[in-house]
């Protein structure tokens, strides 16, 4: 197939979302699309390399996963709802069950989050995804991160490491290593759409953990001129990450691995009985783990008080 119609086949005909918001779908030059009285356009975009994102090898489901849920993670980062996509796929040859599994899966996941694909572009060469993704937050309420203030409290959601330690397993060539729990944390992860949007009215701040959550707490506490100071036993680790690598190697990919997509944000100390509701109401475990302070630069302290030190998280260069 020329590339017009692997688009045809695998994306513009089974891939279908119809949107109110959405104009003029992929086809046209430009996709033409139409935003709400009252609204405000949340924009990010994300490229995932073979080798560096995901295996070389990797199936076309895995990196449909992990493609929309990184960019899903900042919308969620943001208390946006899903808007809309482009999605430029570049392919070192054409591969039907690589395709085929890509778009089987981007499909579900346009049904699941209700994400029309607008657009998008085709080329030959490493394999890359690189997606373009719009959000929708009422004017004004958008979570930056720089809104931080000395005193807030620091809150994460889920388990750090899992999927860090998913990855290990995925490198290791065992298909049978590690809980699934754990593997699908890496290969299936799940970006806290609904609750980014419930802590608007409550978050100080907020960033979603791709980089390793030391390095991107780092990212939030420079944008908003202040420190944070981590207790490490307070950190959230699930057994089974414990239970294969043991507590320190734990603890390292809780502080250093990527990949989580969890949030991490900042709440007000004296807005700790409406964290205590949402908590309460919530089915995602929702943990305070530290403080903000006005020294520069991230603290992680241990049991003793000592400072532990943490190799940054990922960087490109």
């Amino acid at each position: 197939m020329n590339e017009f119609e692997i688009i045809q086949h695998y994306f513009t005909g089974p891939i279908r979302f119809d949107s109110p918001h959405l104009v003029t779908g992929p086809g046209d030059d430009c996709a033409v699309v139409r935003v709400p009285p009252e609204s405000e356009l949340c924009v990010s975009t994300d490229t995932l390399l073979a080798g560096v994102h995901f295996p070389d090898d990797a199936a076309g489901a895995l990196v449909a996963n992990r493609a929309l849920a990184a960019n899903l993670s900042d919308l969620a980062a943001m208390g946006a709802e899903p808007y809309g996509f482009t999605l430029a796929l570049t392919l070192a040859e054409y591969s039907d069950s690589f395709l085929s599994s890509f778009s089987e899966q981007l499909k579900w996941l346009v049904e699941e989050y209700k994400l029309p694909l607008i657009g998008g572009n085709m080329a030959r060469g490493q394999l890359s995804v690189t997606i373009n993704i719009m959000g929708l937050v009422p004017v004004g309420t958008a979570i930056l991160r720089s809104g931080a203030q000395p005193g807030d409290d620091i809150y994460v959601t889920g388990y750090l490491g899992d999927a860090a330690g998913g990855l290990a397993n995925v490198l290791s060539g065992d298909k049978n290593a590690g809980s699934k729990q754990m593997n699908q944390r890496y290969s299936q992860p799940v970006p806290r759409l609904l609750l980014g949007q419930q802590i608007r009215a409550i978050a100080t701040a907020a960033i979603d953990i791709s980089d390793g959550f030391t390095a991107d707490l780092g990212h939030l506490c420079k944008a908003s001129r202040v420190g944070a100071s981590v207790q490490l036993k307070s950190l959230p680790i699930s057994d089974s990450l414990i239970a294969q690598f043991g507590l320190e190697s734990a603890q390292r990919m809780a502080l250093q691995g990527g990949d989580d997509y969890e949030l991490c944000f900042t709440v007000a100390e004296n807005r700790a009985h409406d964290m205590a509701e949402l908590n309460a109401a919530s089915s995602l475990l929702l943990t305070k783990i530290g403080s903000i302070g006005r020294a520069p630069g991230v603290e992680i302290v241990d049991e003793y008080g000592k400072s532990v030190d943490v190799i940054k998280g990922y960087q490109h260069f």
